[in-house]
């Protein structure tokens, strides 16, 4: 095979101003470009109080803390509570009935299957959150949780099932399963779910 070359027919070449300009150019848009898919994916979380209930009297914290933080990312929900008790009692303080705990927002009821009770059965709503139980007296008592979502009177409650505990058949964490609050108790919960 033969191979013919044409003679170089003046291309034109860029001279330092040039090459000057086009980089300055690039740079302010990569740049741009940058701090755009910076402030897409960086969103501040948003600092909340959640609100711990049972279905028929509230559980105490006694002089521990609720604390709560989510985002929302493309009409999700994402966040994290921390229950830490101190002192809460154990009569007075672990409350009755089934627990729960506020979310932010309201759930998407097409998007996911919601209770409308705290005490709907485990297994009836969709599972939108895990954490963990601490028992600070006893291990063998602390595990996981999983948290499903009800709606109950306006707000959107996350409700915490617990893990199989051997002579045990209700999979609530409530007031005396699968131990009574005391302090140092408490528990975590991150969850996700997509907003009404």
């Amino acid at each position: 095979m033969v191979v013919a070359f044409t003679a170089n027919l003046g291309l034109a070449k860029p001279d330092e101003t040039e090459l000057a300009l086009n980089w300055a150019r690039s740079a302010k848009l990569a740049e741009d470009n940058n701090i755009i898919i910076t402030d897409q994916a960086d969103i501040n979380l948003v600092t909340y109080t959640p609100t711990w209930i049972g279905s028929t009297t509230n559980p105490s914290v006694g002089a521990g803390s609720i604390v709560g933080e989510y985002r929302k990312v493309n009409g999700f929900i994402q966040g994290a509570i921390v229950v830490k008790c101190t002192d809460p009692g154990v009569a007075s303080g672990s409350g009755s009935g089934a627990y729960g705990i506020s979310l932010p927002e309201l759930a998407d009821t097409t998007f996911h299957t919601v209770a409308t009770a705290l005490s709907d059965n485990p297994g009836t709503a969709s599972c939108v959150g895990e954490g963990s139980l601490t028992d600070s007296s006893a291990v063998g008592t602390s595990g996981t949780l999983a948290f499903d979502i009800a709606h109950v009177g306006g707000v959107a409650y996350l409700r915490p099932i617990t893990e199989a505990y051997a002579g045990k058949t209700v999979r609530w964490f409530g007031p005396t399963f699968p131990f009574s609050l005391a302090t140092g108790d408490g528990f975590t919960a991150c969850f996700l779910y997509k907003a009404a």
